[in-house]
């Protein structure tokens, strides 16, 4: 490695993926960092990990070890020993385990701590768990997804709030070029709205939004909801779904490795979050792929979305609002293709690969005194 070069460690311990696609922006972004010649970047991640192959395919530099715990001396000794020996002067850490293990392991080491926060909620000021996580103050500088996560760790830090900077995570419309999802089996009427939404069960999530809001749509509308994330024989969801107006006009996919090809089949797509929204991964994809959305005001949900431009920003816990966007872009095909259009030249504009590897690089920079 050149002397020259800034050195950094990514920890990266993501388990149980099954599918590159959540990680495809940040590795974008570090192969993008890479490439500029100033950074020499190594990744360390579970040896079980798909992200093993994947980034070493990419051209980075892979060390296999497993976090097995929150707070692991073993992991603590490893980075350590990392550390010192390869003269790493920045450690990017990504989710929970890599950050508690990785600020253990940064205590009086001259390295930087770099780290990376996806949503807001779950961290309080007065909570001493917080500080194996972004309240440590050990951390120089913490990367958030979008300015809601950026406000709301204003809120809960004493102090070190000029730590914090705004980085979106970029995607390259490259990545959403794939032909729409067969939906042939769900043997849907001719003429079907259909209505994506992806998303897990958790219940900040909104589901019960979206069923209160199938009571506010025209009858005469053949609108159709598929849901992507839960599980079809889930007690939860069936008994949610049986809330609904039109319980037949719900269709559970379950998880699918191909949900952006799904939203792209699909006419719009609606994420009524209620609290802790970061910047919504498939909302993301769903917009590259032309589709515009109906989302509540949560979160990082408005600066994705230009209200009335490339969707609808509706309030939080407000049914008969999303009923309306939803009707809206049903009744007016001209105004769905429109902001189908917005929508994609957004994430072209706003959310690139190139803007989030240019900002990444200078937080890079700024932390080596470069």
């Amino acid at each position: 490695m050149s002397d020259s070069k800034i050195r950094v460690l990514v920890i990266a311990d993501y388990l149980g993926r099954r599918n590159i696609n959540p990680v495809r922006p940040e590795a974008a972004q570090l192969v993008g960092a890479q490439a500029s010649g100033e950074v020499d970047i190594t990744v360390m991640c579970s040896p079980e990990s798909i992200l093993v192959d994947y980034y070493r395919k990419l051209g980075l530099r892979v060390i296999p070890h497993k976090i097995r715990s929150k707070v692991s001396p073993a992991s603590i000794r490893f980075i350590r020993k990392l550390v010192r020996e390869q003269g790493f002067q920045i450690l990017h850490l990504f989710n929970s385990r890599a950050i508690s293990n990785g600020v253990l392991a940064a205590m009086g080491l001259p390295v930087k701590v770099l780290v990376y926060r996806g949503q807001p909620g779950s961290l309080r000021r007065y909570d001493p768990v917080s500080y194996l996580n972004c309240l440590n103050p050990r951390i120089d500088r913490i990367i958030c997804v979008s300015e809601a996560v950026k406000t709301y760790l204003e809120k809960q830090m004493w102090w070190g709030t000029d730590k914090l900077v705004t980085v979106y995570k970029g995607h390259d419309l490259a990545w959403y070029q794939q032909p729409a999802a067969d939906l042939g089996a769900l043997k849907l009427p001719a003429g079907a709205f259909k209505v994506a939404m992806v998303a897990n069960l958790r219940a900040h999530k909104g589901l019960h939004v979206l069923i209160a809001a199938t009571h506010h749509l025209p009858d005469e509308a053949p609108i159709h909801i598929l849901l992507v994330g839960p599980k079809p024989d889930d007690p939860a969801v069936l008994q949610a779904i049986s809330k609904a107006r039109h319980p037949e006009r719900i269709h559970v996919l379950g998880y699918r490795d191909d949900a952006p090809e799904v939203a792209a089949a699909c006419d719009i797509i609606v994420l009524p979050t209620t609290k802790r929204e970061g910047l919504a991964r498939a909302v993301v994809e769903a917009m590259a792929y032309g589709r515009p959305a109906v989302i509540s005001n949560s979160g990082g949900n408005a600066e994705l979305v230009a209200d009335g431009e490339s969707g609808f920003v509706v309030p939080v816990n407000d049914a008969k609002a999303l009923a309306e966007g939803i009707t809206k872009l049903w009744a007016d095909p001209e105004m769905r293709a429109r902001f189908g259009a917005a929508a994609r030249q957004r994430i072209r504009d706003i959310f690139n690969v190139e803007q989030g590897t240019a900002k990444t690089l200078q937080v890079y920079r700024e932390l080596a005194g470069r």
